[in-house]
């Protein structure tokens, strides 16, 4: 059974406006919680981080319309690395069923995987982009996503791109004391950017 991407057929897959910018994510599946963007899933904090940034924000992060003009505004955007993925039809709970999470889509060996770094490269080349940023926190695992993720950052080296790893913004890390770790891991890269 193959599950794309939610997004892979939206126009905004890739951003559609100008960015400088760019959050790496791995994957929404089609037939996971239906969103109108990248991390609106209730319980992760991405959007709560980015909104700190910017104390005086005017825009409401409750519609697509507004996350647009904000990004649009701020020069950024997201995009997942994972086109689709394929999995025995047994596991289809896994991937699709309520509190979906990276460890089932990377930790079982008999799942593929059809990544979108070649379309990432293409993209962060044609539109100038400055800054790449993976919100997958320390993942290395398995070895072909650690590899692909190796030789992405080597490409972004090479071509004068700044890659920074954030730590993850899922609802699982995003309580407690670990909100302030995660804080002063993102404003530590991106005060500089939005502050």
């Amino acid at each position: 059974m193959t599950i794309q991407h939610q997004f892979l057929n939206s126009d905004f897959f890739f951003p559609t406006w100008e960015i400088d910018t760019l959050f790496l994510g791995t994957f929404n599946p089609v037939c996971g919680e239906q969103l109108d963007y990248y991390y609106r899933r209730s319980s992760n904090g991405f959007w709560k981080i980015i909104k700190h940034f910017d104390s005086l924000n005017e825009y409401d992060f409750s519609n697509f319309q507004d996350l647009k003009r904000y990004m649009t505004h701020k020069r950024f955007g997201c995009v997942d690395v994972i086109r689709s993925v394929t999995f025995p039809e047994v596991d289809r709970n896994k991937i699709c069923g309520n509190g979906y999470t990276d460890d089932n889509l990377f930790k079982v060996k008999n799942y593929s995987r059809e990544y979108n770094f070649g379309q990432i490269k293409r993209f962060i080349s044609e539109q100038s982009i400055t800054n790449i940023f993976t919100t997958w926190g320390g993942r290395d695992k398995p070895k072909e996503f650690r590899n692909l993720v190796t030789n992405f950052e080597v490409f972004c080296r090479e071509n004068d791109f700044n890659f920074n790893k954030l730590k993850s913004p899922s609802g699982r890390l995003y309580k407690g004391e670990e909100i302030n770790r995660i804080h002063i891991n993102w404003f530590s890269f991106l005060n500089p950017i939005f502050g």
